[in-house]
């Protein structure tokens, strides 16, 4: 379900306290609009409004005691889905704002609110990238992202399916000076991860190995303008299973202590001179299990 907007606003003055909008509404004539219309229905005895429809859209509408929640979504048949969202989405806001609503309320209160918004968002359209990232957080912490666009060296964007940020510190821990941004500083604060929610292919697995030394940002050195690499110190690919053609590709990767991994080094270029990065990006390899644990799988002993 595509969901192009969230607002929610005092059921009483009919004030936006909350709006995240796709296309460039007022929030204020949209939430008054909608109270106006919710006021119509009760003063008709016509029983509270819960949805109604324009000739493009849906609005869906979910009361609570204080505030009413407004999601705009495409005329698609799906209205218990969105109706369920905009109930939750409105407790969780009752719940985060833990008080009455002031009689003149200010939107900007409640901006944080567009964490738990995104969050639910992001959970419906891609459920089972949002899953994999729930148990990649709980595995490595850090800041997790989903569908993450990331720029490339030919400076087009490139999106990752899911990014984890370690957060490392980048000092210098004998004198706590701040380090410059290294690509080995970089590899050591990021994780990058591959989902298929179905078997995953050899040319799919080529595509994203291939990618993984592409990604950076531009920086100034010696005055000139140069591409840093993301490189990460490792990449995880989740998926349900594995075609027998990708199990081969996996079983060509080099290893260390029956670990793979993808030499780097031609990432670190002269960086490596001087800071002995070794330039390796480990690989982890996860099989998806709906009722439990996913499930580690080592590539290099499996038999055909």
């Amino acid at each position: 379900m595509d969901i192009e907007g969230v607002i929610i606003f005092d059921s009483e003055s009919g004030i936006p306290l909350f709006s995240r909008l796709k296309d460039k509404i007022d929030p204020s004539l949209f939430s008054s609009f909608i109270a106006a219309v919710g006021h119509f229905s009760k003063e008709m005895e016509m029983g509270g409004l819960s949805s109604f429809t324009t000739e493009e859209k849906v609005i869906y509408l979910a009361a609570h005691e204080q505030i009413i929640t407004a999601l705009v979504a495409p005329k698609k048949p799906e209205y218990q889905q969105a109706y369920s969202l905009a109930r939750e989405l409105g407790r969780r806001f009752e719940d985060q704002i833990r008080g009455e609503i002031p009689r003149t309320p200010q939107p900007a209160d409640y901006a944080e609110f567009q964490l738990v918004v995104d969050d639910y968002i992001r959970k419906i359209r891609h459920p089972f990238i949002s899953r994999v990232s729930d148990f990649i957080h709980k595995l490595h912490g850090g800041e997790v992202s989903v569908k993450s666009r990331l720029m490339r060296k030919s400076g087009t964007q490139g999106v990752i399916d899911i990014v984890v940020n370690l957060g490392l510190k980048s000092t210098d821990e004998s004198n706590g000076r701040k380090k410059k941004a290294t690509s080995e500083m970089l590899a050591e604060n990021f994780i990058f991860v591959k989902a298929s929610d179905g078997q995953m292919s050899r040319g799919a697995l080529i595509d994203f190995i291939d990618s993984i030394d592409g990604y950076g940002f531009m920086a100034v050195k010696r005055s000139d303008l140069v591409f840093i690499p993301y490189f990460p110190s490792r990449i995880i690919i989740v998926a349900r299973d594995y075609s027998p053609e990708a199990i081969e590709f996996l079983q060509r990767l080099k290893t260390e202590r029956g670990n793979l991994y993808i030499d780097g080094t031609h990432v670190f270029l002269g960086e490596k001179m001087k800071t002995g990065h070794e330039g390796k990006c480990y690989v982890d390899i996860y099989r998806w299990r709906d009722d439990d644990n996913p499930e580690l799988f080592d590539a290099t002993s499996y038999r055909f």
